[in-house]
C-alpha cells in the first residue's frame, strides 16, 4: 500500500506522531535537505499543512534517516520489550484482559 493511502486511513494522532518524527529528522538537516526544503517551501514550510502526496515525497527523501531513528528506538526499548515479553509468556491462563494490555 502506498504511503499516501496509509496516511489517508490513519487518524490524526497517528499521523501527527509520524509527522513529528519526520519533522525532527528534517530539523537535523538530512542529506537531501535542499530537496525537502523545496517541497516544504512550495507549501508554506508547514509539514502538517501539506498533502499526503508531498509527505510521501519528503519521506522518500529521508528513508535512510528514518530507518536509523527506528533502529535507535528499538535499542532504547529493548529492556521494556523484554519485560513485556515476560508478561505475555507468563500469562498462560489468559488473565490479561485486552483493556489492561492496551493501557500497558
Amino acid at each position: 500500500m502506498k504511503l499516501e493511502k496509509i496516511l489517508d486511513n490513519v487518524n490524526s494522532l497517528e499521523k501527527n506522531s509520524f509527522l513529528k518524527i519526520i519533522d525532527n529528522i528534517i530539523s537535523n538537516h538530512p542529506s537531501n535537505y535542499r530537496e525537502i526544503d523545496k517541497i516544504l517551501s512550495d507549501n508554506n514550510n508547514n509539514l502538517k499543512a501539506i498533502d499526503n502526496i508531498n509527505i510521501a515525497k519528503v519521506f522518500n527523501l529521508i528513508t535512510d534517516e528514518f530507518t536509523e531513528v527506528i533502529k535507535q528506538e528499538f535499542v532504547n526499548t529493548t529492556s521494556q520489550l523484554d519485560i513485556l515479553i515476560d508478561i505475555i509468556i507468563r500469562d498462560g491462563h489468559n488473565l490479561i484482559k485486552e483493556d489492561w494490555f492496551v493501557n500497558l
